[in-house]
């Protein structure tokens, strides 16, 4: 397994420890801007440590927050976040940093889960979480027991979707406010 990872280019963006990658979660946005997301987040406890420009419209824009609040660790309601028109793609690196589960990403789209991709089993589709992307990743044939598995499926996700490739020398760090989770 990976440590640092996505970034639907180079797939390091979070390599060398730079922001907590075990902790932190990494969210693309479309049809909403990034006011509306920093509210969003904050309001649920989990404001942005990084974030890149305002996006245009029917652009992605993206943002880094911890995945928990120093006070709990609830899960965020994403579908809060993505309004009528809006999409959001959000990718957990380490869902269970005790037990070192495998990453997912979930696809969100007019404020409903569209899919959850669990990279331990990718093609499931389950009872409470629907998976639109399982055929693809099904049809793609990757190896699960490939060293450079999780970034061929962050990958196939990313170009599926149309996410840019992250350039996090464009983002904004918050450093106060990571400060703050040391």
């Amino acid at each position: 397994m990976t440590t640092g990872w996505i970034d639907c280019g180079v797939i390091t963006w979070l390599g060398a420890g730079r922001y907590w990658e075990d902790e932190t979660v990494l969210v693309y946005f479309k049809g909403t801007g990034l006011a509306a997301m920093i509210e969003g987040l904050a309001a649920q406890n989990r404001p942005p440590l990084a974030y890149g420009d305002d996006p245009a419209p029917g652009d992605w824009g993206v943002m880094v927050h911890h995945m928990f609040n120093r006070d709990d660790y609830d899960l965020i309601d994403y579908r809060e976040l993505c309004p009528q028109g809006a999409e959001l793609v959000v990718f957990v690196p380490n869902p269970s940093v005790a037990k070192a589960h495998r990453p997912k990403a979930y696809h969100y789209k007019d404020g409903r889960a569209a899919s959850c991709v669990d990279y331990e089993d990718p093609d499931y589709v389950g009872q409470y979480w629907p998976n639109k992307l399982a055929p693809l990743i099904t049809a793609a044939e990757l190896d699960h027991e490939s060293e450079t598995y999780e970034e061929q499926l962050t990958q196939l996700i990313c170009e599926h979707l149309g996410l840019p490739a992250l350039d996090r020398d464009a983002m904004t760090v918050d450093h106060d406010l990571l400060a703050n989770y040391l």
